[in-house]
């Protein structure tokens, strides 16, 4: 029985120093989560009024004019209210169309804040877009073509389309803005 008691003991010390090795590292997983949060709290407060600011503006401009205000929660997600409307609906309420001009003005709205002079990348970023939402988007990107390089990955060709369909109606004297080449990678 002697020998019993310390094996008993010596395998509780074990546990004893293993639980305490486990609570240490239980102690720092939860110092290392309230630092993240933390910081992702102070980044939410320190860029989402320019990252929302910015947004409304796209999506104001992807669309017309007829959203002209969109609000971002601290974690980012969105509602927003047409012109003619009095309150704000959450995002998912809208048609897909509109669901994604408002994502590409928020990654547009992100990129210009945190790095403005990066390149944009953009994957079949307009594929549910109809003509007119497309045209809107495919303008904007013009623009955002003369600060920084635009790509713009697709699984479609009415994007080129588009896009010489306004080069030649503009080569008649009209300002086209920005120069969007594209090259198809059937082409390289």
């Amino acid at each position: 029985l002697l020998g019993e008691k310390e094996g008993y003991l010596r395998q509780a010390e074990t546990l004893d120093r293993r639980i305490s090795a486990l609570q240490q590292h239980c102690d720092a997983l939860t110092l290392a989560l309230e630092t993240a949060q933390t910081a992702s709290e102070n980044l939410q407060r320190r860029f989402a009024p320019a990252i929302s600011k910015e947004a409304t503006r796209i999506f104001s401009s992807l669309t017309d004019g007829r959203y002209e205000n969109l609000v971002l929660s601290s974690d980012f997600t969105a509602e927003a209210s047409a012109r003619d409307e009095t309150t704000l609906h959450d995002s998912r309420f809208r048609s897909d169309g509109t669901i994604d001009q408002l994502y590409l003005a928020l990654r547009l709205a992100v990129a210009k804040t945190l790095c403005p002079l990066a390149p944009l990348v953009l994957d079949d970023a307009l594929v549910r877009f109809d003509d007119s939402r497309l045209r809107a988007a495919l303008s904007l990107l013009s623009g955002e073509s003369e600060d920084k390089q635009v790509i713009l990955f697709t699984c479609q060709s009415r994007e080129q389309l588009t896009i010489d369909n306004f080069r030649c109606h503009c080569e008649g004297g009209c300002a086209a803005r920005g120069n969007l080449p594209v090259q198809h990678l059937n082409d390289w």
